[in-house]
């Protein structure tokens, strides 16, 4: 008994073990899945060119409050200088790139991970609304009571349908129902390039969210309570363009959020992502000749980690790489077990991983359809090359070269058949594909067909079994969030590596042997 092998793997396990308990005491980790507690990553993307002049882009940043929490912030600048300011009238946090000479194109990008949840509001049912309210809110709340370019709140217009929508309502609560009501009901909501004010949509009835917020906003400020804009996203897993806008109002000294076009009052719903306040855009910027933006979403179940070392830090688009290469060693550990243990024969060790990892990117059924389809057109062509006596090396050029005509007609046909996930047939190893015939023809030929189809069934069953084990979510979501888990793999491996065992196909081809020794005994 080597016990080195058993103290290195109980070593393992310990360490990944310790890893994980700092992490979770500590680094604030969970092993709850809790629906209610999304880890939500944002990339904002800004592609950007230059006039050969100096040049400057502005974006306001998200920051932490009651409703978010922000973590693993990160700035990748493009050689552009960076820095941040804060507001001291909104409390906006404000990211500026400036260049002093901008010539060609540049790509900014922000990243960030946060944790949302949702925040609902208690307005007192028997709260009055003050008649003169500049005299009891301070100077700094001021902005947000008096006009304002978009949102007029002092126009013969607002002030009419306000009288016309509230009266001489005066309770807080049944006051914003009327005014929420009436943006909701009689606003009709249009998406447009440009948001209009709060008079214009006032006078056409209909806006975006936009056009909306301001007229809520107008309507309030016009009946004496503190309102303004704020900015942000419905955050949704994939690729955004566009941005969302509500309203908060200042009530019972609380900023209590309202939103007409999702019908959120008094809640801000556990997706929405805030990252400005006032009637600001989001992006501003000079000097440029091309200004172009997009949000890139992803989204995690388990809570997050505060630390710079976490892999929730990584770009999205480099996430879901590093989620394909934390499966390799789950396929490894499934070929080690059928092959030590079980005695599954496959097509090298290798071969069933990529598989499997080729089958997570099109449906099974198709990827198997097509596996063997092309493995017995080529162990065709395979059979005609033998036929005409040529070198290895060539003939091995000629297969993988058939190989990648036989992919390339598969995409042809079944896209034009309204197949979309053909298109990622070409995730297959077109190398392996290729080894694989030849192991194939070259077993067939020493060992003969039988044991040919059998390997050739055992890489199959092993590949099934990885890409198994490979589907399970909440395995692959503990691996990204635990990625020390590799550790445990490792030690299980290792103690695999120890096995001296019968395999189990063993006892079934020697059943016969085993029966006679049976019968010898009796």
């Amino acid at each position: 008994m080597n016990k080195k092998v058993y103290l290195i793997s109980f070593l393992l396990i310990a360490l990944a073990a310790g890893i994980m308990t700092v992490k979770i005491m500590y680094g604030g980790q969970s092993m709850h899945t809790n629906i209610s507690q999304y880890l939500w990553r944002v990339e904002v993307v800004m592609n950007i060119a230059g006039k050969g002049e100096r040049a400057k882009v502005r974006m306001t940043l998200p920051k932490d409050n009651g409703h978010q929490t922000l973590y693993n912030e990160h700035f990748d600048n493009d050689e552009m200088v960076f820095y941040v300011r804060e507001r001291p009238l909104t409390g906006n946090r404000v990211g500026f790139w400036r260049s002093e000479l901008l010539e060609g194109s540049k790509s900014v990008r922000v990243s960030f991970s946060a944790q949302l949840v949702k925040t609902s509001y208690l307005i007192p049912a028997d709260l009055r609304i003050d008649k003169n309210p500049k005299t009891k809110f301070p100077p700094e709340m001021h902005i947000w009571l008096d006009p304002s370019t978009f949102i007029q709140s002092n126009a013969r217009e607002v002030k009419k349908h306000l009288k016309a929508v509230a009266g001489n309502e005066r309770n807080m609560l049944k006051a914003m129902h009327k005014i929420f009501d009436f943006v909701r009901g009689e606003v009709k909501y249009r998406s447009e390039r440009g948001s209009k004010d709060a008079s214009e949509t006032l006078k056409k009835l209909e806006a975006d969210c936009g056009g909306q917020a301001r007229l809520f906003s107008a309507l309030s400020r016009a009946l004496g309570v503190p309102s303004r804009i704020v900015g942000g996203l419905v955050l949704a897993s994939g690729v955004k363009t566009i941005s969302h806008v509500w309203v908060e109002n200042y009530i019972g000294g609380t900023w209590i959020p309202f939103d007409v076009v999702n019908n959120h009052f008094a809640v801000t719903p556990s997706d929405y992502l805030e990252l400005y306040r006032g009637d600001y855009p989001l992006f501003k910027h000079v000097g440029l000749s091309k200004f172009e933006y997009f949000f890139v979403i992803g989204r995690e179940r388990i809570p997050p980690i505060d630390n710079p070392w976490s892999l929730y830090i990584l770009p999205i688009h480099f996430q879901n790489f590093i989620k394909t290469l934390l499966l390799i060693p789950l396929g490894a550990l499934v070929v080690a077990l059928f092959r030590c243990v079980i005695g599954v024969p496959t097509f090298g060790t290798f071969t069933p991983i990529l598989l499997a990892l080729a089958f997570q990117e099109i449906s099974l059924g198709f990827g198997i359809a097509c596996l063997v389809g092309i493995i017995t057109l080529g162990w065709a062509f395979r059979a005609l090359l033998d036929s005409l006596k040529i070198l290895v090396i060539p003939r091995l050029s000629l297969i993988i070269t058939l190989v990648v005509i036989l992919v390339l007609v598969l995409v042809v046909v079944f896209y034009h058949l309204g197949e979309q996930k053909v298109l990622f047939i070409t995730f297959f190893p077109m190398v392996i594909m290729t080894w694989m015939i030849e192991r194939y023809s070259v077993i067939q030929i020493e060992d003969g067909m039988r044991a040919a189809i059998q390997t050739s069934i055992g890489t199959a069953l092993v590949a099934l079994a990885a890409y198994a084990l490979m589907s399970v979510h909440i395995l692959r979501v503990f691996l990204f969030a635990f990625p020390e888990l590799l550790l445990v793999i490792m030690a299980l491996l290792l103690l695999l590596g120890r096995y001296t065992g019968i395999r189990l196909l063993e006892l079934w081809r020697f059943k016969e042997l085993l029966r006679m020794g049976q019968q010898k005994k009796s």
